[in-house]
C-alpha cells in the first residue's frame, strides 16, 4: 500500500519534468511562414475596397471590351447595359467570395505561423488579374484592389 502512495506522489512531478524536458530540447529553427496568414489579411481587408469600386471596375471592363471587339456599332449600344450590369454582378459576387477566403484562411494562417508550410491559395484570381491599383510590399501583405474578376488575364 506505501509504495503506490509513493508511485502517485513521483509520478506527477517526473513526468512534468519530462515533458517539460522534451519540449525545451525539441525546439526547431524558426522557419516561420507568414504568406497565408498574409494572403487572409489582404483579402479581408481589400475586399470592401473590390466592393466599393465595382461600377468604376465595371464600367471600365465593358468600354474595354467594346474596344476590342468588331462588333457594329447597334450591337455596342444594345449590350453595353447587360454587359454592365452583368460584370457589376460577377465583380460584387467575386469580392464577397474574397472576403469569405480571407476569413477561411484566417485562422489556418495562425495556426501554421510557427511552421514552414503554406496553404495554396483558396481563391486564385486575385494573383492573376488585372486591378485598378497594385502595390508589392516586401514586408507587408500586398495591396492589391479594385480587381477586373471578368477579364482573362488569370
Amino acid at each position: 500500500m506505501r509504495f503506490r502512495s509513493l508511485r502517485r506522489f513521483w509520478f506527477r512531478p517526473m513526468a512534468s519534468l519530462v515533458l517539460l524536458g522534451v519540449l525545451l530540447t525539441s525546439g526547431a529553427p524558426a522557419l516561420a511562414s507568414t504568406e497565408t496568414l498574409k494572403r487572409s489579411v489582404s483579402n479581408i481587408t481589400q475586399a470592401p475596397l473590390d466592393l466599393v469600386l465595382t461600377p468604376m471596375v465595371a464600367l471600365i471592363s465593358v468600354i474595354e471590351g467594346m474596344r476590342e471587339q468588331d462588333d457594329p456599332v447597334a450591337v455596342r449600344v444594345a449590350f453595353f447595359m447587360p454587359g454592365y450590369i452583368w460584370n457589376a454582378g460577377v465583380n460584387v459576387g467575386a469580392s464577397f467570395i474574397r472576403f469569405v477566403t480571407g476569413g477561411l484562411e484566417l485562422i489556418p494562417g495562425v495556426l501554421l505561423l510557427p511552421f514552414e508550410a503554406d496553404l495554396d491559395p483558396l481563391f486564385s484570381p486575385v494573383y492573376g488579374a488585372a486591378a485598378l491599383f497594385e502595390m508589392d510590399t516586401p514586408c507587408c501583405i500586398d495591396v492589391k484592389f479594385g480587381i477586373d474578376y471578368t477579364a482573362a488575364a488569370y
